[in-house]
Protein backbone atom coordinates (compact mmCIF):
# COMPACT_ATOMS: atom_id res chain seq x y z
CA UNK A 1 0.00 0.00 0.00
CA UNK A 2 1.21 3.79 -0.46
CA UNK A 3 0.92 4.92 3.07
CA UNK A 4 0.93 8.77 3.59
CA UNK A 5 3.65 9.56 6.57
CA UNK A 6 3.92 12.79 8.83
CA UNK A 7 7.17 13.50 10.72
CA UNK A 8 9.58 11.30 8.44
CA UNK A 9 12.33 13.78 9.74
CA UNK A 10 11.61 12.86 13.52
CA UNK A 11 12.14 10.02 15.80
CA UNK A 12 9.24 8.05 15.94
CA UNK A 13 8.32 8.48 12.09
CA UNK A 14 11.45 7.81 10.82
CA UNK A 15 11.37 4.48 12.70
CA UNK A 16 7.88 3.82 11.41
CA UNK A 17 8.97 4.79 7.50
CA UNK A 18 11.84 1.53 8.23
CA UNK A 19 9.12 -0.49 9.40
CA UNK A 20 6.66 0.29 6.94
CA UNK A 21 9.39 -0.45 3.94
CA UNK A 22 10.68 -3.22 5.64
CA UNK A 23 6.80 -4.52 5.58
CA UNK A 24 6.73 -4.06 1.80
CA UNK A 25 4.64 -0.76 1.35
CA UNK A 26 5.51 2.42 -0.05
CA UNK A 27 5.51 5.52 2.81
CA UNK A 28 5.11 9.10 1.05
CA UNK A 29 6.40 11.55 3.78
CA UNK A 30 5.50 15.19 3.73
CA UNK A 31 8.89 16.61 4.91
CA UNK A 32 9.67 20.18 5.31
CA UNK A 33 13.47 19.54 4.35
CA UNK A 34 13.82 16.15 1.50
CA UNK A 35 17.60 16.88 2.39
CA UNK A 36 17.32 16.62 5.99
CA UNK A 37 14.86 13.84 5.61
CA UNK A 38 16.84 11.52 3.66
CA UNK A 39 19.90 12.31 6.25
CA UNK A 40 18.03 11.23 8.68
CA UNK A 41 16.23 8.29 6.91
CA UNK A 42 19.80 6.73 6.26
CA UNK A 43 21.04 6.32 9.53
CA UNK A 44 17.83 4.41 10.83
CA UNK A 45 18.63 2.10 7.24
CA UNK A 46 15.82 3.25 4.32
CA UNK A 47 17.29 3.61 1.30
CA UNK A 48 15.99 7.09 -0.27
CA UNK A 49 14.73 5.32 -3.03
CA UNK A 50 12.13 3.50 -0.95
CA UNK A 51 10.67 6.61 0.05
CA UNK A 52 8.78 9.39 -1.52
CA UNK A 53 9.74 12.48 -0.31
CA UNK A 54 7.65 15.43 -1.05
CA UNK A 55 8.08 18.84 0.61
CA UNK A 56 5.57 20.66 2.52
CA UNK A 57 4.66 21.78 5.72
CA UNK A 58 1.98 19.79 7.79
CA UNK A 59 0.16 23.49 8.68
CA UNK A 60 -0.40 24.30 4.76
CA UNK A 61 -4.12 22.16 3.93
CA UNK A 62 -3.15 22.53 0.43
CA UNK A 63 0.04 20.83 0.75
CA UNK A 64 -1.31 18.41 2.76
CA UNK A 65 -4.27 17.72 0.67
CA UNK A 66 -2.32 17.34 -2.44
CA UNK A 67 0.22 14.43 -0.74
CA UNK A 68 -2.42 12.33 0.38
CA UNK A 69 -3.76 12.26 -3.18
CA UNK A 70 -3.66 8.87 -4.14
CA UNK A 71 -2.21 7.14 -0.94
CA UNK A 72 -4.54 4.39 0.65
CA UNK A 73 -3.51 4.86 4.25
CA UNK A 74 -1.79 7.71 6.57
CA UNK A 75 0.48 7.54 9.99
CA UNK A 76 0.67 10.83 11.94
CA UNK A 77 3.36 11.02 13.86
CA UNK A 78 4.49 15.43 13.23
CA UNK A 79 3.94 16.73 16.69
CA UNK A 80 5.80 19.31 18.68
CA UNK A 81 6.76 17.32 22.07
CA UNK A 82 8.03 20.15 24.71
CA UNK A 83 7.13 18.94 28.27
CA UNK A 84 10.67 20.66 28.88
CA UNK A 85 10.12 23.91 27.69
CA UNK A 86 10.36 25.88 24.52
CA UNK A 87 8.66 28.70 22.80
CA UNK A 88 6.71 26.63 19.81
CA UNK A 89 2.92 27.40 19.28
CA UNK A 90 2.41 24.01 20.27
CA UNK A 91 -1.46 24.35 19.97
CA UNK A 92 -0.98 25.56 16.22
CA UNK A 93 1.18 22.27 15.91
CA UNK A 94 -0.25 19.73 17.58
CA UNK A 95 -4.34 20.78 16.68
CA UNK A 96 -3.87 22.47 13.45
CA UNK A 97 -1.41 20.32 11.88
CA UNK A 98 -3.87 17.33 13.04
CA UNK A 99 -6.97 18.80 11.48
CA UNK A 100 -5.01 18.95 8.22
CA UNK A 101 -3.67 15.44 8.41
CA UNK A 102 -5.90 13.21 10.32
CA UNK A 103 -9.01 15.22 9.08
CA UNK A 104 -7.91 15.49 5.61
CA UNK A 105 -7.11 11.71 5.30
CA UNK A 106 -10.39 10.79 6.09
CA UNK A 107 -12.06 13.41 3.83
CA UNK A 108 -10.31 11.66 1.21
CA UNK A 109 -11.24 7.91 2.29
CA UNK A 110 -8.34 6.80 3.55
CA UNK A 111 -8.50 3.61 5.66
CA UNK A 112 -7.29 3.64 8.42
CA UNK A 113 -5.45 6.68 9.68
CA UNK A 114 -3.17 6.27 12.20
CA UNK A 115 -3.19 8.85 15.20
CA UNK A 116 0.15 8.87 17.33
CA UNK A 117 -1.35 10.85 20.55
CA UNK A 118 0.40 10.57 23.65
CA UNK A 119 -0.33 9.12 27.71
CA UNK A 120 -0.12 12.52 28.40
CA UNK A 121 -3.74 13.09 27.57
CA UNK A 122 -4.38 10.76 30.53
CA UNK A 123 -1.55 12.09 32.88
CA UNK A 124 -2.50 13.39 35.65
CA UNK A 125 -4.26 9.73 35.78
CA UNK A 126 -7.42 8.72 37.28
CA UNK A 127 -6.44 5.29 38.55
CA UNK A 128 -3.86 2.85 39.24
CA UNK A 129 -3.35 1.61 35.37
CA UNK A 130 -4.32 3.73 32.33
CA UNK A 131 -6.19 1.80 30.04
CA UNK A 132 -7.72 3.88 26.51
CA UNK A 133 -10.72 3.89 28.34
CA UNK A 134 -9.73 5.98 31.13
CA UNK A 135 -10.84 9.94 31.73
CA UNK A 136 -8.91 12.65 30.00
CA UNK A 137 -7.48 14.04 32.10
CA UNK A 138 -6.57 18.16 32.55
CA UNK A 139 -3.05 18.39 31.63
CA UNK A 140 -1.04 21.01 33.00
CA UNK A 141 1.69 21.46 30.22
CA UNK A 142 1.35 23.26 26.72
CA UNK A 143 2.01 19.81 25.44
CA UNK A 144 -0.45 18.38 26.80
CA UNK A 145 -3.30 21.01 26.73
CA UNK A 146 -2.56 20.62 22.79
CA UNK A 147 -2.88 16.97 22.76
CA UNK A 148 -5.53 17.10 24.43
CA UNK A 149 -7.47 19.75 21.85
CA UNK A 150 -5.86 17.18 18.94
CA UNK A 151 -7.29 14.37 20.83
CA UNK A 152 -10.89 15.36 21.27
CA UNK A 153 -10.86 16.02 17.45
CA UNK A 154 -9.92 12.90 16.44
CA UNK A 155 -12.50 11.14 18.59
CA UNK A 156 -15.28 13.43 17.07
CA UNK A 157 -14.13 11.55 13.74
CA UNK A 158 -14.31 8.77 15.41
CA UNK A 159 -17.69 8.98 16.77
CA UNK A 160 -18.78 9.84 13.29
CA UNK A 161 -17.45 6.20 11.78
CA UNK A 162 -14.15 7.62 10.67
CA UNK A 163 -11.42 4.55 10.39
CA UNK A 164 -9.49 6.32 12.73
CA UNK A 165 -6.93 4.13 14.98
CA UNK A 166 -5.26 6.41 17.91
CA UNK A 167 -2.44 5.17 19.76
CA UNK A 168 -0.90 6.91 22.77
CA UNK A 169 2.57 5.98 23.40
CA UNK A 170 4.80 6.42 26.69
CA UNK A 171 8.61 7.92 26.75
CA UNK A 172 9.83 6.84 23.90
CA UNK A 173 13.84 5.39 23.59
CA UNK A 174 16.15 4.27 21.25
CA UNK A 175 19.08 5.28 19.13
CA UNK A 176 19.20 7.98 16.57
CA UNK A 177 17.12 10.49 17.95
CA UNK A 178 17.05 14.02 15.54
CA UNK A 179 16.60 16.21 17.85
CA UNK A 180 17.18 15.18 22.01
CA UNK A 181 13.59 15.83 23.30
CA UNK A 182 11.62 14.21 26.98
CA UNK A 183 13.01 11.28 27.97
CA UNK A 184 16.05 10.69 25.92
CA UNK A 185 17.31 14.60 27.13
CA UNK A 186 16.07 14.20 30.60
CA UNK A 187 18.14 10.79 30.68
CA UNK A 188 21.49 12.56 29.32
CA UNK A 189 20.90 15.32 31.96
CA UNK A 190 20.12 12.58 34.81
CA UNK A 191 23.30 10.56 33.68
CA UNK A 192 25.67 13.21 33.35
CA UNK A 193 23.98 15.78 36.39
CA UNK A 194 22.48 14.36 39.47
CA UNK A 195 19.39 11.88 39.36
CA UNK A 196 16.76 12.73 41.29
CA UNK A 197 14.16 10.23 43.11
CA UNK A 198 11.24 11.32 43.35
CA UNK A 199 7.87 8.97 43.53
CA UNK A 200 6.62 7.89 40.55
CA UNK A 201 8.15 6.39 37.22
CA UNK A 202 8.01 6.38 33.59
CA UNK A 203 7.03 4.22 30.64
CA UNK A 204 9.50 3.40 28.78
CA UNK A 205 8.80 2.32 24.97
CA UNK A 206 11.75 1.42 22.69
CA UNK A 207 11.07 3.44 19.15
CA UNK A 208 11.62 0.45 16.98
CA UNK A 209 9.22 -1.08 18.69
CA UNK A 210 7.08 1.57 18.13
CA UNK A 211 7.77 2.21 14.57
CA UNK A 212 6.79 -1.58 14.20
CA UNK A 213 3.10 -1.35 15.72
CA UNK A 214 2.02 1.73 14.11
CA UNK A 215 3.34 -0.53 10.57
CA UNK A 216 1.05 -3.21 12.07
CA UNK A 217 -1.53 -1.12 12.86
CA UNK A 218 -2.01 -0.21 8.70
CA UNK A 219 -2.30 -3.74 8.41
CA UNK A 220 -5.02 -4.13 11.42
CA UNK A 221 -8.24 -2.65 9.85
CA UNK A 222 -10.16 -2.58 13.32
CA UNK A 223 -12.07 0.35 12.21
CA UNK A 224 -12.36 3.08 14.89
CA UNK A 225 -10.23 1.95 17.99
CA UNK A 226 -7.74 3.16 20.68
CA UNK A 227 -4.70 1.41 21.85
CA UNK A 228 -2.45 2.42 24.78
CA UNK A 229 0.98 1.10 24.37
CA UNK A 230 2.92 2.49 27.25
CA UNK A 231 6.16 0.37 27.82
CA UNK A 232 7.69 -0.96 30.32
CA UNK A 233 6.78 0.77 33.50
CA UNK A 234 10.01 1.95 35.76
CA UNK A 235 10.23 3.46 39.02
CA UNK A 236 12.60 6.08 39.18
CA UNK A 237 15.30 4.48 41.25
CA UNK A 238 14.34 0.75 38.64
CA UNK A 239 15.33 2.85 36.21
CA UNK A 240 18.49 4.38 37.51
CA UNK A 241 19.70 0.51 39.02
CA UNK A 242 19.23 -0.46 35.41
CA UNK A 243 21.35 2.34 33.87
CA UNK A 244 23.64 1.54 36.51
CA UNK A 245 23.84 -2.26 35.61
CA UNK A 246 23.93 -1.52 31.64
CA UNK A 247 26.89 1.06 32.42
CA UNK A 248 28.82 -0.29 34.96
CA UNK A 249 28.91 3.06 36.90
CA UNK A 250 26.97 4.07 39.36
CA UNK A 251 24.98 7.28 38.62
CA UNK A 252 24.85 10.41 41.52
CA UNK A 253 21.05 9.74 42.91
CA UNK A 254 19.23 12.46 45.32
CA UNK A 255 16.10 11.07 47.01
CA UNK A 256 13.78 13.92 46.32
CA UNK A 257 9.88 13.93 48.15
CA UNK A 258 7.34 14.80 45.04
CA UNK A 259 6.05 17.53 46.28
CA UNK A 260 9.84 18.88 46.44
CA UNK A 261 10.37 17.91 42.89
CA UNK A 262 7.23 19.86 41.80
CA UNK A 263 8.83 22.74 43.85
CA UNK A 264 12.33 22.22 42.19
CA UNK A 265 10.65 22.25 39.00
CA UNK A 266 8.65 25.86 39.48
CA UNK A 267 11.97 27.41 40.55
CA UNK A 268 14.11 26.55 37.75
CA UNK A 269 11.61 27.74 35.53
CA UNK A 270 11.93 31.08 37.50
CA UNK A 271 15.74 30.73 37.48
CA UNK A 272 15.72 30.10 33.89
CA UNK A 273 13.58 33.27 33.14
CA UNK A 274 16.40 35.42 35.05
CA UNK A 275 19.46 33.41 32.90
CA UNK A 276 18.83 30.71 30.56
CA UNK A 277 20.64 27.17 31.09
CA UNK A 278 19.95 23.67 29.83
CA UNK A 279 18.17 21.29 32.10
CA UNK A 280 14.78 19.62 31.40
CA UNK A 281 13.28 19.87 34.71
CA UNK A 282 10.59 22.13 34.32
CA UNK A 283 7.24 22.16 36.54
CA UNK A 284 5.15 20.50 33.68
CA UNK A 285 7.87 17.73 33.53
CA UNK A 286 8.02 17.63 37.53
CA UNK A 287 4.32 16.53 37.20
CA UNK A 288 3.99 13.70 34.75
CA UNK A 289 7.42 12.41 36.94
CA UNK A 290 5.35 11.93 39.76
CA UNK A 291 2.12 10.98 38.57
CA UNK A 292 2.66 8.30 35.94
CA UNK A 293 1.55 5.04 36.27
CA UNK A 294 1.69 1.72 34.41
CA UNK A 295 -0.13 1.04 31.13
CA UNK A 296 -2.40 -2.08 29.79
CA UNK A 297 -0.69 -2.79 26.51
CA UNK A 298 -2.27 -5.79 26.29
CA UNK A 299 -5.09 -5.34 23.98
CA UNK A 300 -2.42 -3.68 21.86
CA UNK A 301 0.22 -6.61 21.98
CA UNK A 302 -2.54 -8.70 21.25
CA UNK A 303 -4.12 -7.62 18.14
CA UNK A 304 -0.79 -7.07 16.54
CA UNK A 305 1.06 -10.16 17.69
CA UNK A 306 3.88 -7.63 19.13
CA UNK A 307 6.16 -8.61 21.37
CA UNK A 308 8.43 -5.63 23.27
CA UNK A 309 12.78 -6.18 23.04
CA UNK A 310 13.96 -6.03 26.78
CA UNK A 311 13.93 -2.81 28.17
CA UNK A 312 17.57 -3.22 28.52
CA UNK A 313 18.07 -3.53 25.14
CA UNK A 314 16.38 -0.26 24.69
CA UNK A 315 18.09 1.63 27.33
CA UNK A 316 21.53 0.45 26.61
CA UNK A 317 21.47 1.01 22.96
CA UNK A 318 19.45 4.84 23.45
CA UNK A 319 22.44 5.28 26.31
CA UNK A 320 25.62 3.89 23.54
CA UNK A 321 24.05 6.16 21.22
CA UNK A 322 24.19 9.50 23.22
CA UNK A 323 27.56 8.53 24.43
CA UNK A 324 28.52 8.66 20.68
CA UNK A 325 26.45 11.48 19.26
CA UNK A 326 28.19 13.61 22.18
CA UNK A 327 25.20 13.97 24.59
CA UNK A 328 26.48 12.03 27.03
CA UNK A 329 29.96 11.95 28.06
CA UNK A 330 31.26 8.54 27.45
CA UNK A 331 32.98 8.38 31.31
CA UNK A 332 29.11 8.23 32.44
CA UNK A 333 28.28 5.75 29.64
CA UNK A 334 31.11 3.37 31.28
CA UNK A 335 30.93 -0.19 29.48
CA UNK A 336 28.46 1.21 26.77
CA UNK A 337 30.83 3.44 25.24
CA UNK A 338 34.14 1.32 24.76
CA UNK A 339 31.98 -1.40 23.11
CA UNK A 340 32.61 -0.17 19.85
CA UNK A 341 36.42 -0.49 20.16
CA UNK A 342 37.32 -3.06 22.77
CA UNK A 343 40.70 -4.33 23.42
CA UNK A 344 42.25 -6.89 20.51
CA UNK A 345 42.82 -10.44 22.38
CA UNK A 346 46.05 -12.48 22.76
CA UNK A 347 44.78 -14.89 19.78
CA UNK A 348 44.57 -11.33 17.77
CA UNK A 349 47.45 -9.41 18.89
CA UNK A 350 49.86 -12.79 18.40
CA UNK A 351 48.06 -14.23 15.12
CA UNK A 352 46.48 -11.38 13.23
CA UNK A 353 49.56 -9.90 11.71
CA UNK A 354 50.44 -13.99 10.48
CA UNK A 355 46.56 -14.50 9.20
CA UNK A 356 46.30 -10.95 7.74
CA UNK A 357 49.20 -12.43 5.71
CA UNK A 358 48.24 -15.78 5.00
CA UNK A 359 44.50 -14.36 3.77
CA UNK A 360 46.20 -11.56 1.48
CA UNK A 361 48.51 -14.28 -0.49
CA UNK A 362 46.82 -15.19 -3.80
CA UNK A 363 47.12 -18.73 -3.16
CA UNK A 364 44.54 -18.41 0.08
CA UNK A 365 42.22 -17.22 -2.61
CA UNK A 366 42.29 -20.91 -3.93
CA UNK A 367 42.68 -23.04 -0.92
CA UNK A 368 40.59 -21.03 1.74
CA UNK A 369 36.99 -21.21 0.16
CA UNK A 370 37.35 -24.88 0.46
CA UNK A 371 38.38 -25.02 4.09
CA UNK A 372 37.09 -21.99 5.82
CA UNK A 373 33.29 -21.95 5.31
CA UNK A 374 32.53 -25.67 6.06
CA UNK A 375 34.96 -25.53 9.12
CA UNK A 376 32.57 -22.53 10.33
CA UNK A 377 29.88 -23.98 9.67
CA UNK A 378 29.95 -27.41 11.94
CA UNK A 379 31.75 -25.43 14.74
CA UNK A 380 28.81 -22.69 14.06
CA UNK A 381 26.64 -26.08 14.24
CA UNK A 382 27.41 -27.84 17.03
CA UNK A 383 27.84 -24.52 19.49
CA UNK A 384 24.52 -23.84 18.90
CA UNK A 385 25.52 -20.60 17.03
CA UNK A 386 28.28 -18.77 19.35
CA UNK A 387 31.54 -20.22 17.51
CA UNK A 388 33.26 -20.13 14.24
CA UNK A 389 37.23 -20.09 13.35
CA UNK A 390 36.88 -16.87 12.17
CA UNK A 391 35.92 -15.14 15.21
CA UNK A 392 38.79 -15.71 16.97
CA UNK A 393 40.03 -12.62 15.20
CA UNK A 394 37.34 -10.97 13.63
CA UNK A 395 33.28 -10.29 14.60
CA UNK A 396 31.68 -13.07 12.04
CA UNK A 397 28.31 -14.21 11.92
CA UNK A 398 26.16 -16.96 9.27
CA UNK A 399 24.01 -15.00 7.05
CA UNK A 400 21.46 -17.16 5.35
CA UNK A 401 20.03 -15.71 2.20
CA UNK A 402 17.32 -17.43 -0.62
CA UNK A 403 19.17 -18.88 -3.24
CA UNK A 404 18.52 -16.41 -6.18
CA UNK A 405 17.80 -19.75 -8.97
CA UNK A 406 17.52 -22.54 -6.46
CA UNK A 407 15.09 -20.76 -3.53
CA UNK A 408 16.57 -22.64 -1.33
CA UNK A 409 18.18 -21.39 2.09
CA UNK A 410 21.84 -21.07 1.95
CA UNK A 411 23.74 -20.45 5.00
CA UNK A 412 27.12 -18.83 4.63
CA UNK A 413 29.84 -18.11 6.97
CA UNK A 414 31.26 -14.07 7.32
CA UNK A 415 32.97 -11.48 8.59
CA UNK A 416 31.16 -8.82 9.70
CA UNK A 417 31.25 -5.37 11.28
CA UNK A 418 28.46 -4.68 14.32
CA UNK A 419 27.10 -1.86 13.97
CA UNK A 420 26.07 0.14 17.19
CA UNK A 421 22.81 1.30 16.20
CA UNK A 422 21.39 -2.41 15.36
CA UNK A 423 22.65 -4.71 12.27
CA UNK A 424 25.74 -5.74 10.90
CA UNK A 425 27.72 -4.62 7.36
CA UNK A 426 28.90 -7.54 5.17
CA UNK A 427 31.86 -7.35 2.63
CA UNK A 428 31.50 -9.45 -0.72
CA UNK A 429 35.03 -10.25 -0.81
CA UNK A 430 35.00 -13.70 -2.21
CA UNK A 431 38.58 -14.38 -0.56
CA UNK A 432 39.82 -11.51 -3.11
CA UNK A 433 38.90 -13.81 -6.46
CA UNK A 434 37.34 -12.41 -9.41
CA UNK A 435 33.31 -12.76 -9.25
CA UNK A 436 31.14 -11.75 -6.65
CA UNK A 437 29.91 -14.26 -4.03
CA UNK A 438 26.78 -15.90 -4.69
CA UNK A 439 25.16 -14.97 -1.57
CA UNK A 440 25.44 -11.12 -2.71
CA UNK A 441 23.66 -12.36 -5.88
CA UNK A 442 20.80 -13.61 -3.67
CA UNK A 443 20.58 -10.41 -1.39
CA UNK A 444 19.93 -8.13 -4.28
CA UNK A 445 17.45 -10.74 -5.33
CA UNK A 446 15.99 -11.04 -2.14
CA UNK A 447 16.79 -8.81 0.36
CA UNK A 448 14.94 -10.75 3.39
CA UNK A 449 17.46 -12.38 5.01
CA UNK A 450 18.81 -14.32 8.74
CA UNK A 451 21.55 -13.53 11.01
CA UNK A 452 22.76 -16.06 13.34
CA UNK A 453 25.60 -14.12 16.20
CA UNK A 454 26.50 -15.25 18.92
CA UNK A 455 23.54 -17.20 19.60
CA UNK A 456 21.17 -15.35 18.73
CA UNK A 457 19.26 -15.55 15.24
CA UNK A 458 18.20 -12.27 13.48
CA UNK A 459 15.63 -11.76 10.77
CA UNK A 460 17.23 -9.39 8.50
CA UNK A 461 16.65 -7.07 5.40
CA UNK A 462 19.81 -6.06 3.21
CA UNK A 463 20.80 -2.93 1.77
CA UNK A 464 23.46 -2.44 -0.75
CA UNK A 465 25.36 0.44 -0.38
CA UNK A 466 25.38 2.98 -2.72
CA UNK A 467 29.28 4.74 -3.34
CA UNK A 468 28.69 7.58 -0.53
CA UNK A 469 27.98 5.09 1.89
CA UNK A 470 30.49 2.52 1.42
CA UNK A 471 33.10 5.62 1.41
CA UNK A 472 32.03 6.46 4.73
CA UNK A 473 31.95 3.17 6.37
CA UNK A 474 34.85 1.69 4.62
CA UNK A 475 37.61 2.94 7.41
CA UNK A 476 35.61 1.06 9.63
CA UNK A 477 35.53 -2.43 7.99
CA UNK A 478 39.45 -2.04 7.25
CA UNK A 479 40.06 -1.65 11.00
CA UNK A 480 38.20 -4.71 11.47
CA UNK A 481 39.61 -6.86 8.29
CA UNK A 482 42.96 -4.89 7.04
CA UNK A 483 43.02 -7.34 4.28
CA UNK A 484 39.95 -5.94 2.43
CA UNK A 485 42.22 -3.87 0.92
CA UNK A 486 44.36 -6.39 -0.44
CA UNK A 487 40.72 -8.60 -1.75
CA UNK A 488 40.27 -5.23 -3.65
CA UNK A 489 43.47 -4.70 -5.59
CA UNK A 490 43.82 -8.25 -6.79
CA UNK A 491 40.15 -8.66 -7.58
CA UNK A 492 39.80 -5.60 -9.87
CA UNK A 493 35.86 -5.41 -9.11
CA UNK A 494 34.21 -3.14 -6.60
CA UNK A 495 33.76 -5.03 -3.62
CA UNK A 496 29.90 -5.13 -2.88
CA UNK A 497 28.90 -4.08 0.84
CA UNK A 498 25.77 -4.62 2.62
CA UNK A 499 23.71 -3.47 5.57
CA UNK A 500 21.92 -5.94 7.70
CA UNK A 501 19.18 -4.17 9.65
CA UNK A 502 16.99 -5.85 11.68
CA UNK A 503 13.39 -6.74 11.01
Amino acid sequence: MRIFVTGASGFVGSHTVRALVTAGHRPRALVRDPGKAERILRTVGVAVEDVELVQGDMLDEDAVSEALAGCDAAVHTAAAIDVTGGDRDLVEVNVQGTRNVVGGAVAHGLAPVIHVSTIAVFVPPSGPVITANNALASPRTDYGRSKLAAERYVRDLQADGAPVTIVYPGGVCGPNQPTLDALMEGLAAALGKVWPLPGGGVSVIDVRDLGEALARSVEARQGPSRWVLGGHYLTWRQYADLCDRVTGVKCRRVPVPSRVMLGLGSALDAAKRVRHFDYPLTRDAAEFMVTLVPTDDRPILDALDLTLRPVEETVADGLRWLARSGHLNPRRAGRLATEEKPMPTLIQRTFGPVFHRVSSAEWFSRVGPKVVPPIDRTLHKVSGGRLMLGQLLVPSLVLTTTGAVSGLPRPTPLACLPDPDGGWYVVGSNFGREKHPAWTGNLIKNPDAEVSFQGRAVPVTAHLLDDSERKEVWPRLIAVWPVYDNYVERAERQLRVFRLTPR
